[in-house]
């Protein structure tokens, strides 16, 4: 698999989660496109990752494109991360919602989608 990256919106156009798919020299490259200066951490034995700053957009980091049932919950558990960041910004107590659970699906859907 090629080395990837994937934008997906959440809400409108000014929310973001970025999606990494690759090793981590192509990660050091997204994360200074999208001004994480201290970055990475490597993944080591983790199968997924989420980093966030308050002033950035998230970034998901995967090896490979998720095709296993364990892949795929790894994406759905690292976008949960990105969106509770998402929430923390909005000031957005109630994680209970739809929109919460769909801001999820549209990260899950996007990457199985390849970024289309």
């Amino acid at each position: 698999m090629k080395n990837k990256e994937i934008v997906i919106p959440i809400l409108n156009n000014e929310y973001k989660v970025i999606v990494v798919l690759g090793n981590e020299k192509f990660l050091k490259r997204a994360a200074k496109r999208w001004y994480y200066p201290d970055f990475p951490i490597p993944l080591g034995d983790r199968r997924g990752s989420c980093y966030n700053r308050f002033d950035r957009h998230p970034i998901i980091h995967l090896p490979k494109m998720p095709k296993t049932p364990a892949e795929i919950g790894t994406l759905a558990h690292e976008a949960t991360h990105a969106i509770n960041h998402i929430f923390d910004k909005l000031d957005e107590v109630n994680r209970d919602t739809e929109v919460f659970a769909h801001s999820i699906g549209a990260i899950v859907r996007g990457v199985l989608k390849g970024g289309e």
